[in-house]
């Protein structure tokens, strides 16, 4: 195991975002490895001097962290409101432009006249007999 992995999985493991099967492997592979060993110590030890100086001292964390987030949902409110405001639009553009397609075709029968037409908002042919 290279050395950038390993210390991936032990900060991983510090902060508990291994799965448990995963963290019984690492814990057996830095049993077995003495470098890794060390290594693991020493990430035990600074998440745990990070852990210490963030509770001492709340100020540390970024104050520009809490505005990113109203400002983010500000943002997507504004454009899920633009989305459905253009659908709207749209729907009531195309409701206005669809007109009924009739279309037209006399058919001569021995006795009678007929009138076929297809009207496009009922979706289907319309036959009227003519005199």
């Amino acid at each position: 195991m290279n050395t950038e992995t390993l210390r991936g999985l032990l900060v991983d493991r510090e902060l508990g975002e291994l799965p448990p099967d995963v963290t019984e492997l690492l814990d057996a592979y830095v049993e077995v490895v003495p470098p890794a060993r060390a290594e693991a110590d020493a990430t035990a030890r600074t998440v745990s001097t990070t852990r210490d100086a963030v509770r001492r001292y709340p100020d540390l964390v970024p104050a520009a962290e809490a505005k990113v987030i109203p400002v983010f949902l500000w943002l997507m409110r504004a454009a899920a409101a633009i989305v459905i405001a253009a659908s709207m639009v749209w729907f009531v553009y195309r409701a206005g432009k669809t007109q009924p397609t009739v279309v037209e075709n006399r058919v001569h029968g021995v006795w009678a006249e007929y009138q076929v037409a297809y009207d496009s908002h009922r979706g289907g042919y319309v036959v009227t007999r003519q005199d």
